[in-house]
């Protein structure tokens, strides 16, 4: 292996731990955001909120990842967001 690809992994690493602690950061708010809705009685789905997100990251993104790319990821982020949600009991208190 030379220095240089070695290089380039010890920075895909590190940036996978950035990512993980931003998931886990955003998972937090999540859990926040859980609370709200269930105390509020509001369904774990917004599909305008999603769309909204999906919007921004798609006007945002400069690549090389394609919007396709984009939708998979944020996709599997958002499900596992309401996963989440629907574990801390938002929806069986839903009345909306």
């Amino acid at each position: 292996m030379t220095e240089a690809l070695k290089q380039r992994r010890t920075e895909i690493d590190e940036l996978n731990l950035e990512l993980l602690q931003l998931i886990n950061r955003r998972a937090q708010v999540v859990a926040d955001i859980a609370r709200l809705k269930r105390e509020s009685k509001l369904p774990v789905s917004d599909e305008a909120r999603e769309a909204a997100i999906f919007n921004t990251l798609l006007n945002e993104n400069s690549g090389p990842l394609n919007a396709a790319s984009i939708k998979r990821i944020f996709g599997s982020i958002i499900a596992e967001s309401r996963r989440l949600q629907y574990r801390l009991g938002v929806e069986s208190t839903c009345t909306k």
